[in-house]
C-alpha cells in the first residue's frame, strides 16, 4: 500500500469542490449536494489544509444518508433479437468505405475501430481506420471520426478533426498532458518515407495538432499499444506492440513526461524477445497495485508463438512471468481433433518446448467474478494432425486467474465452460451486455477457414457467448439479431475489430463491428442498440485524477461492487486487443438478480485508485440507474464525506 497523501495535492493546494464525488443520475436529475454536508466538509478541508486555521474544538460527522427505497426489479433474460440494427439510420457508415476504388486495392474499408470521448461531452465518439490500404503503392491510410449526437446518431466530424489522413494504422487514445481531453497516439506499423509514429494533442473539443518531438517519432513498426501509468508518477506511460502478424521485432516502452513528451524506456522491457504482437492488454492481474501487460504474439513459426506476460515492479521494470504463470503456451493443443491434440491430453516432451498460438486480440476481466482478472484470448489455429506446429498450436482461450493462492497461475478452462471452437478467431471482448452481473464473451471470426465446416459457431458469424450462473456459456450469436445470414453482405460474418459502449446513456452496451470486405470492394461498419441490457439493473462509474498524484483518466484504477458479499471488479483501461480496440472507459456494472442498491441489497462500491488510495461507498448510499462521477483526491482521508455515504 502506498503512502496516503491526505487532503493536500502535490502543488500544495485544496479544491473542496474535488473532495466530493459527484453523483450524477442519467435519469431523472442531479442530486444536490446538502449545505450541511457542504459546510463540514469545508470546516475539515481548511483544518486539514491551512496551518494556520485552527481544528473545530469537536469533530463535525456529516448526517448518515437517508434510505433509498428499494423496489426489486426482476431479471429480464435475454430471449431473442436483443440487439436491433442502427448501422443506417446512426450515421456512422458515411465513407466507411469506395465500392469502384481507383486504383483497384484488394481490401478497402475502415474496419479497425475504437469508442473515445474525444470532445469530453460524455458521450462515446467513434473513430475508425482504413484496413492495409497499400499505402506503399500509393494509397494513403485513412481515418474516420463520428461524434456522438446524444440521439443514437453520429456526424461526420473526420476533416475538422486533423486526424483524417495521418499516417498511422491506428489509434490509442489517452490524456497525456493532464489537461482533460483524449490525445492521440497514431502508430505506424509500415515504413513510409518521411513517415513516423506520431503524437496528436486534443484541445478538448476534438481537434487535433500533432505534437513534435515527443519521442514516440522512435515506436517503429507499432501495431497496437497501451497506455498506462506503469511507474505511478501520475503520468500515462505508453507500450507499444511492434510487428503485428508481419515481423519478429522487440516491443517498445516510453515513459510520459506529462507535456506531451516521452522517453524511451525500453530496457526495463528485461529479456525483451523480438516477436510479432498482435495485442496487448494492461491490467493489475496479482493484486499488487500496479498495471501489468499482457501480449498476444503471432504466430508459432516465431520463438513458438509464446505469449508474454510482463509483470511490473511497481517502477516500471517488467518481467516476463509467462512462463511461470502458464501464459505463455498451452500443453494441451488443438480442440478440433479427436485424438492427440484434443485440447485435453498434454503435449509430449518438454514443457519450454510447448507451442504457443497464433494470437490475435486479447481482453482482461474478473469473468469468473472472484475479484482475480483473468484473460479472454483470441487465437486462429489449424487442426492439421499430421503437422506437428499445427496440431499442437493452441486455438482461442478462457485462461482463468488461479489467485494468491495458485500463485496467480492462469488455468485454460474454454472447454470447460462450454466455448466453442473456431479456426478464425480475430478481436476478443469481456463485457457484461446483458446486465446480469454475469462477464459475457464476443468474437469477431475470418471467414477464410468456414469452408471446412458445417456448423454455425464454426463458420465467421459474430461469435457472442452468455454466461450462464453456474459458469457455463451458451452461443447466442444466432438469436441475438447481430448476425444475419439473410442479409446480402451477410452482414456481420467475418468482421474486424469490435468495441462496446452505452452511447446513448441509458445503461447498458451498445456493439460497435468493423464490417471488413467481404466478397470485394468493401464493406461498412455497422452499430447494433442493446435492447434487453437496460431493463436490468445497473451501476456506472465514470473516475477522474487529479492530474498529479493520479493521471487524469484514471487509467488502472480498479472498481469493486459488492452484492451481498461477492465481487465485481472491473479496471478502466485505454484499449486492449488486435489494433487497439478500445470500448467505453465508463464502468457499467449489471445488478442481476440483486433487483436494487437500496440498504437491504448489501451492495458497496470500493475504488482503488491507481496510487493505491481508496474510496470506500457504504450500502445505501448510492441507487440503481444511477451514474457516479468520482474525482480523485475524493476519499483519501476519513474528512472527505458527502451525501451519498462516502466514508
Amino acid at each position: 500500500m502506498r503512502a496516503a497523501r491526505g487532503l493536500v495535492g502535490a502543488r500544495g493546494q485544496c479544491d473542496h469542490r474535488a473532495m466530493v464525488p459527484r453523483f450524477v443520475r442519467s435519469s431523472p436529475a442531479r442530486v444536490a449536494l446538502p449545505a450541511t454536508v457542504a459546510a463540514v466538509i469545508a470546516l475539515l478541508c481548511a483544518a486539514a489544509c491551512d496551518s494556520t486555521t485552527a481544528p473545530p474544538a469537536t469533530t463535525l460527522k456529516p448526517p448518515a444518508p437517508a434510505p433509498i427505497a428499494c423496489t426489486p426489479v426482476a431479471l429480464t433474460p435475454p430471449g431473442t433479437g436483443f440487439f436491433n440494427d442502427i448501422s443506417a439510420s446512426s450515421g456512422i457508415q458515411k465513407n466507411n468505405f469506395t465500392p469502384t476504388p481507383t486504383p483497384p486495392i484488394p481490401i478497402n474499408d475502415h474496419s479497425r475501430l475504437a469508442f473515445v470521448d474525444i470532445d469530453g461531452d460524455g458521450f462515446d465518439d467513434i473513430v475508425a481506420h482504413s484496413l492495409f490500404p497499400n499505402p506503399q503503392a500509393g494509397v494513403p491510410f485513412e481515418h474516420l471520426i463520428f461524434r456522438n449526437q446524444h440521439d443514437k446518431t453520429f456526424a461526420d466530424f473526420s476533416g475538422e478533426s486533423g486526424l483524417q489522413h495521418v499516417q498511422a494504422a491506428f489509434f490509442t487514445f489517452g490524456d497525456v498532458d493532464n489537461d482533460g481531453d483524449q490525445d492521440c497516439f497514431a502508430g505506424l506499423d509500415v515504413a513510409l518515407t518521411g513517415e513516423t509514429s506520431s503524437l496528436w494533442l486534443n484541445d478538448g473539443k476534438g481537434h487535433f495538432t500533432r505534437k513534435i518531438g515527443s519521442g514516440l517519432e522512435a515506436a517503429a513498426q507499432s501495431a497496437n499499444a497501451v497506455f498506462a501509468d506503469v511507474n505511478n508518477d501520475g503520468v500515462l506511460d505508453l507500450y507499444s506492440g511492434n510487428g503485428s502478424s508481419i515481423a519478429g521485432v522487440p516491443d517498445q516502452l516510453f515513459f510520459g513526461g506529462g507535456d506531451g513528451t516521452f522517453t524511451n524506456m525500453s530496457k526495463n522491457l528485461l529479456g525483451n524477445p523480438a516477436q510479432p504482437t498482435n495485442g496487448v492488454v494492461a491490467c493489475d492481474y496479482d493484486n499488487d497495485g500496479d498495471q501489468d501487460l499482457f501480449v498476444s504474439t503471432y504466430g508459432v513459426s516465431i520463438k513458438l508463438g509464446w505469449n508474454v506476460l510482463w509483470e511490473n515492479d511497481g517502477a516500471g521494470v517488467f518481467t516476463n512471468v509467462a512462463v511461470a504463470r502458464g501464459f505463455h503456451a498451452q500443453p494441451t493443443g488443438n480442440y478440433d481433433l479427436a485424438t492427440t491434440g484434443n485440447g485435453k491430453d498434454p503435449q509430449p516432451g518438454d514443457p519450454a518446448a510447448y507451442v504457443g498460438s497464433n494470437g490475435f486480440g486479447i481482453d482482461c476481466q474478473d469473468v469468473d467474478g472472484d475479484g482475480q482478472m483473468d484473460i479472454w484470448l483470441a487465437a486462429i489455429s489449424h487442426p492439421v494432425d499430421s503437422d506437428f506446429s499445427r496440431k499442437w498450436s493452441d486455438p482461442s482461450q478462457l485462461l482463468i486467474n488461479q489467485g494468491e493462492a495458485g500463485g496467480y497461475g492462469f488455468k485454460n478452462e474454454f472447454q470447460q465452460r462450454g466455448l466453442p471452437f473456431n479456426e478464425g478467431d480475430i478481436d476478443a471482448a469481456a463485457v457484461d451486455f446483458d446486465n446480469d452481473g454475469l462477464i459475457d464473451l464476443s468474437v469477431t471470426r475470418d471467414k477464410k477457414y468456414e469452408p471446412n465446416y458445417f456448423a454455425y459457431d464454426q463458420r465467421a458469424w459474430l461469435g457472442l457467448f452468455h454466461q450462464e450462473p453456474g459458469g457455463q456459456f451458451t452461443s447466442l450469436g444466432k438469436v441475438s439479431g447481430i448476425n444475419d445470414p439473410t442479409a446480402a453482405t451477410d452482414r456481420v460474418k467475418a468482421g474486424q475489430n469490435l468495441s462496446w459502449a452505452d452511447i446513448d446513456a441509458d445503461g447498458d452496451l451498445d456493439l460497435l463491428v468493423g464490417g471488413r470486405d467481404n466478397g470485394g470492394g468493401g464493406r461498412a461498419n455497422y452499430l447494433f442498440e442493446n435492447t434487453v441490457g437496460d431493463k436490468n439493473g445497473w451501476v456506472r462509474v465514470r473516475l477522474r485524477g487529479d492530474g498529479v498524484a493520479v493521471n487524469r483518466d484514471a487509467i488502472g484504477a480498479r472498481v469493486t461492487l459488492s452484492v451481498g458479499g461477492k465481487p465485481m471488479v472491473r479496471e478502466v483501461k485505454s484499449s486492449r486487443g488486435t489494433y487497439s480496440s478500445a470500448d467505453g472507459r465508463a464502468l457499467l456494472f449489471g445488478l442481476g438478480e440483486a433487483g436494487c442498491v437500496g440498504t437491504q441489497s448489501q451492495v458497496a462500491l470500493e475504488v482503488r485508485w491507481p496510487n493505491g488510495e481508496k474510496l470506500a461507498l457504504a450500502q445505501g448510499s448510492f441507487a440503481l440507474g444511477q451514474t457516479l462521477e468520482l474525482t480523485y483526491p475524493c476519499g483519501t482521508a476519513a474528512a472527505c464525506a458527502s451525501d451519498a455515504g462516502a466514508r
